[in-house]
């Protein structure tokens, strides 16, 4: 039949999600979620470092030499996000061809078209519009668990499923096992049961075993210690699970330091402050915080994901529907509500749930949802037999869909919107940047900000000279320490900006935002007097009023007139964006 030809799957399962991935890029538009992907690139491509970082100990672990070495050869190009961008694009393949398998059967060529669109439109544009390096691991592991269970006892499969798993792995471990863990009840059910789903399980469960065995292994003392101090930071500013109890000046100066995300001073921010200035207060996190980030996710969800959650609705009570008279689902279908229920819940009150990993997890819930309605009645018994589309109130069904698809569709185009709009405040700012800093030493606080909503397929510096960045989660890592050896030859962060303070007029150019740059002032006043200095704010970034250039000198010394950014300051060549 021309539906089941190879070419008709190959067009449905490859040729359209390709398609459709392409509309979305080049239509909507392709943003940052967060600032993860702009840091990471300008380590990889040593803009935030003394030259090119081959290895991270939390990151795309492997691919590091070979985007550095890329970054290296061809600095214009945007290396990370093509390859995030084609590891997306395999998970995306695999999703598809899951799906075009599963719905064949069901459905005519046309509708099987249209509902993989649809299922395009509500459940997997948000990946490529808003780019997020942890979606591809999270998407990539269980896309390769549900495409080999699928096929059982097929080798071709569980091999490309098991490299597809490693590539996953390799970007972010934990996010990789997280992924194929939420596959697994849709795995079960697409391999019509445990036994033949057993193969792909146990070949996903030893490759993942191995990979962090072999890992923990490696793990050399240094990485030890940055996943240890990445825990603690996320339990602070992440989780919200320890609050700040300072005994001291010293301990206020540095969990206000931790506040304000310039985690890279050691002489304020340190194992010691950790044990003694921060203490989990059981009452205060479940009685308040935790409701708190419940009620506030779940407004959240609702409004970003309502057809996902109405089509879970829809699917969940058509189970239960054709059950049969006095039967309900059986106990698998219920337990897997539960622990999508409950997944979701631990995440949103005692972690954290950013879109990133909500709507995957979403996904994988919607899949399961979708193949216990093919197998009603016979819920949760698995290998029952699939039974045809035979839907009730077919016209008020179509409606109640395109009128939710058109709100969802308007909700979409506002965000698109927004984050156009928001990426071109932030390229106009790194543009002046560019144009006031190049050529100096360029100290930034307070401004990751500006890393958020930009493209991940394009590349993007400061222009010449080198950036030390204070805040965000790279400022503690090995590559700034030696960043900040190569510039001045101090060990750590505190003695190199006291060195860069007193360093000639028009040398360093120090943008900072207003709380980042009194934290710094406090800093500087620890020590002996003839060690300390102070920085004095000047001309704001007209492209974005919260930053301000500062001068550096010693306490009483005037702001330096040829300071940058000062009248009669060399301006310097225009933006450099590649």
């Amino acid at each position: 039949m021309l539906s089941s030809s190879r070419f008709a799957v190959f067009a449905r399962a490859g040729l359209l999600p390709g398609a459709l991935v392409l509309a979305t890029v080049a239509g909507l538009g392709s943003y940052c979620e967060a600032n993860d992907e702009a840091v990471l690139a300008w380590l990889f491509g040593g803009v935030l470092a003394a030259g090119p970082v081959p290895a991270l100990p939390l990151y795309l672990h492997g691919y590091g030499h070979l985007l550095a070495a890329a970054y290296g050869a061809l600095p214009g190009v945007p290396w990370l996000g093509l390859l995030l961008g084609a590891l997306l694009g395999a998970a995306t393949g695999l999703w598809f061809a899951v799906l075009e398998q599963l719905l064949r059967p069901h459905l005519r060529p046309g509708p099987l078209v249209l509902a993989l669109v649809a299922f395009f439109g509500v459940a997997w544009l948000e990946h490529w519009l808003w780019f997020s390096h942890a979606r591809v691991p999270l998407l990539l592991a269980g896309g390769a668990v549900l495409f080999t269970a699928q096929r059982p006892g097929r080798w071709g499969p569980l091999l490309l499923a098991l490299g597809a798993l490693g590539a996953a792995w390799l970007v972010r471990p934990s996010l990789a096992v997280v992924g194929a863990a939420a596959a697994v009840p849709a795995a079960v059910l697409l391999a019509h049961g445990w036994r033949r789903a057993a193969p792909a399980l146990a070949g996903a469960a030893l490759l993942l075993a191995a990979a962090t065995g072999a890992a923990a292994l490696r793990q050399t003392p240094a990485a030890a210690q940055a996943q240890a101090h990445d825990a603690f930071f996320a339990r602070v500013l992440d989780f919200e699970q320890l609050r700040p109890a300072p005994r001291t000046a010293a301990d206020s100066l540095g969990t206000a330091a931790v506040g304000l995300w310039l985690l890279g001073d050691a002489t304020a921010v340190n194992d010691a402050l950790a044990t003694r200035a921060y203490r989990f207060d059981a009452g205060e996190f479940f009685g308040r915080t935790v409701p708190a980030k419940l009620a506030l996710r779940a407004g959240l969800l609702a409004r970003d994901y309502f057809p996902v959650l109405l089509a879970l609705g829809a699917l969940a009570g058509g189970v239960a529907r054709r059950r049969g008279p006095g039967q309900g689902p059986a106990w698998g279908f219920w337990l897997v509500q539960l622990g999508f229920v409950g997944a979701l819940a631990v995440l949103a009150g005692g972690f954290k749930l950013p879109p990133r990993l909500a709507l995957p997890l979403l996904d994988y819930w919607l899949l399961a949802n979708l193949l216990f309605w093919l197998e009603a009645p016979g819920a949760g018994a698995i290998g029952a037999g699939p039974r045809a589309f035979v839907p009730t109130g077919r016209r008020w069904a179509a409606a109640l869909a395109l009128a939710v698809g058109a709100l969802y569709a308007a909700k979409t185009g506002h965000r698109r919107l927004v984050l156009g709009q928001e990426r071109a405040r932030h390229e106009r700012a790194l543009a002046e940047l560019a144009a006031r800093t190049a050529g100096r030493v360029c100290v930034l606080a307070g401004t990751t900000d500006l890393l958020k909503s930009l493209s991940p397929f394009q590349a993007y510096n400061l222009g010449p000279g080198p950036v030390l960045s204070l805040s965000g989660w790279a400022a503690p890592g090995a590559a700034q320490r030696a960043l900040c050896r190569a510039l001045t030859g101090a060990p750590g962060q505190a003695e190199a900006l006291r060195r860069l303070a007193r360093a000639p007029t028009g040398r360093v150019a120090w943008v900072l935002a207003a709380p980042e740059a009194a934290w710094l002032n406090a800093a500087a006043r620890r020590g002996p007097p003839a060690q300390r200095w102070v920085l004095r704010p000047g001309p704001a970034l007209a492209a974005d009023s919260s930053l301000r250039f500062y001068y550096a000198g010693a306490p009483g010394a005037p702001g330096a007139p040829g300071a940058p950014g000062a009248p009669g300051a060399p301006r310097g060549r225009p933006a450099s964006k590649q």
